[in-house]
């Protein structure tokens, strides 16, 4: 806006406006200029906004300055930054709330979702401030939609995610057509919370099961496989089972999985904490007294947590001397410890994500009976000293004699291989060394253990099981006997091999020098011939000329018709 002084406002009021009285242009003319420009009304106007190094996104806010759907969203876009990194922080899963239950049947069941509060894979936020209250047959059309697929069967887990959708779109409508107050309202678009089903498996084995069995079996799935998905951020809520689009049951502790370290091992728990409470109310008779069933036939589980509570029907008379099981063992190795009772929640929080017991494979997992005792009772040394265990010492005398005949077997196959060779032989062959004293028989060895341990103790107060077995040891059980000792029948194979050995190479030697006779033989042949050779040419010439076939035998036949006449000797030879 540019100024102007008095004079030159004069100047030109004078010089434009002489159709004005003299007075009215005299008063004017000692007024300052502004008082002459027109009156507008106040207006700010607005630069626009710098980044700064500081906080580029974020708006500098104050009265007067309109708030419009550009500056909404950067404003919200700054508070989602601000918020990530804290979310993302945090593990997925159920904050609060957020309880699920169905209530109808068939095409009328409806689900309802109460409020709460959970966190995506990728740190979305999920908030429900209301109920939420859906019919099953939108919630199958919207996951078909999600899946772009029919929906199929199987165990699908149901979930709950957060999207941003329109809620009014007029987007075909015309504004002067709105029946709301305000037809030129701008459309709105809000964060809402959309339920879903995500398969987890369409197993027919898993779908024949039970409803506990198969839900204690995806438990022990999702402790190896997380449920959650970071392009869509849902959270799991329960686990459901479709049949023909429709529901059949509906778990809301299997696949329900908090916003914790180990959630899924939290999870089997629950879940079998409540399959226990299930199983107790539906057995409330005493179970028989001798055991037929194995533990995951009796609790209707295939696996259980690493730590957890278990029925105590399942244990009896824990205070005798020989405590029994409700339940055949089987493969499981089961041991039984105190604890005391205000260490329980710990053992069970430092236990439980170490896994699961498998009860039906067969992989001779090994657990332990913890006894809770109250803590003014519990003493380390509650069970240190523990009763005698015939039926062990019976298991004992079995599996000695059992080693013995491996051992006995063992020597006679090493007698059968080495018996008769030399120690450089055994050395070079490197056999190995033969045991020569046989395993000690268990009653001695059992009574040596017994007595090293009873003489470093008082004789006054020998505790068990010393002091029983030694007023009264335990015979062998029934059908125990020694196994006779093994012994060398003939040489070894071996040995054997080496005699053959030699007697092969005699043979060749003896091969050998009737080889050299041969030549030999051959050789004097040989001269012979040469011999009759010579004869024969020699005879060649007196009888003519006639030539001898080379051999001799011309000659021989000669020899046999010639007269040979001695020349008399005379004085001259001439």
């Amino acid at each position: 806006m540019a100024l102007v002084s008095p004079h030159s406002s004069r100047r030109s009021l004078l010089t434009s406006s002489s159709l004005l009285p003299p007075g009215l242009l005299a008063a004017l003319a000692v007024r300052p200029a502004l008082t002459l420009l027109p009156r507008v009304p106040p207006s700010i106007r607005l630069h626009e906004p710098e980044r700064r190094a500081g906080d580029p996104r974020r708006l500098n806010l104050f009265a007067g300055r309109a708030l419009g759907e550009r500056e909404f969203e950067r404003l919200q876009a700054y508070v989602d930054d601000r918020i990530a990194p804290l979310l993302a922080s945090l593990a997925p899963g159920i904050v609060e709330g957020l309880a699920t239950v169905f209530s109808g049947s068939g095409a009328d069941t409806r689900v309802r979702v109460q409020p709460g509060l959970a966190v995506g894979a990728a740190g979305q936020l999920i908030r429900l401030f209301y109920p939420l209250d859906q019919a099953w047959a939108d919630l199958a059309a919207q996951a078909e939609r999600d899946q772009d697929s029919p929906l199929r069967d199987g165990l699908f887990l149901l979930t709950i995610r957060s999207a941003v959708e329109p809620i009014d779109d007029r987007a075909e409508q015309e504004p002067c057509t709105r029946s709301e107050t305000d037809p030129l309202a701008e459309r709105r678009i809000e964060t809402v919370s959309l339920l879903g089903l995500q398969r987890i498996s369409g197993s027919p084995w898993l779908m024949a099961m039970p409803q506990a069995r198969a839900a204690n079996r995806i438990g022990v799935r999702l402790l190896r496989e997380a449920p959650f998905r970071s392009d869509s951020g849902a959270v799991p809520l329960g686990l459901v089972k479709i049949v023909d689009r429709l529901p059949v049951w509906f778990d809301p502790l299997a696949g329900r999985l908090l916003a914790e370290p180990d959630a899924a091992a939290h999870t089997l728990l629950a879940h079998t904490v409540a399959a226990l409470e299930a199983w107790q109310r539906e057995h409330a008779a005493p179970l028989p007294d001798a055991p037929t069933q194995t533990l995951a036939e009796l609790l209707g589980l295939d696996y259980l947590p690493a730590a957890g509570p278990l029925p105590a029907a399942l244990l009896r008379d824990p205070a005798a001397r020989t405590p029994s099981l409700a339940f055949l063992p089987a493969d499981l190795q089961v041991e039984l410890a105190p604890v005391p009772a205000s260490t329980v929640e710990d053992v069970v929080a430092d236990e439980l994500p170490r896994g699961s017991v498998d009860l039906i494979h067969g992989l001779g997992e090994r657990i332990r009976l913890l006894l809770a005792i109250p803590d003014l009772d519990y003493r380390r040394d509650l069970f240190d000293l523990p009763q005698r265990d015939t039926r062990l010492e019976d298991e004992l005398f079995r599996r000695a004699k059992t080693a013995a005949g491996a051992y006995e077997a063992w020597k006679q196959q090493w007698y059968a291989l080495f018996h008769g060779l030399s120690a450089a032989q055994l050395k070079a062959l490197r056999a190995p060394r033969l045991i020569a004293s046989p395993p000690p028989d268990p009653a001695q060895y059992r009574d040596k253990l017994v007595s090293d341990r009873a003489g470093s103790l008082p004789p006054e107060a020998l505790p068990e099981p010393y002091a029983s077995h030694r007023a009264e040891p335990h015979p062998a059980p029934d059908g125990y006997g020694g196994v006779a000792p093994a012994a060398p029948d003939g040489d070894g194979l071996l040995f054997q091999r080496e005699k053959l050995r030699d007697d092969i190479r005699h043979l060749e030697s003896a091969l050998d020098q009737s080889f050299r006779l041969l030549e030999e033989v051959n050789d004097f042949l040989g001269l012979q011939r040469q011999q009759f050779d010579a004869l024969t040419v020699s005879f060649s010439a007196l009888a003519g000329g006639v030539a001898g076939d080379g051999l001799g035998a011309q000659l021989v036949r000669w020899t046999t018709a010639a007269q040979f006449t001695p020349v008399a000797r005379t004085e001259n030879p001439k």
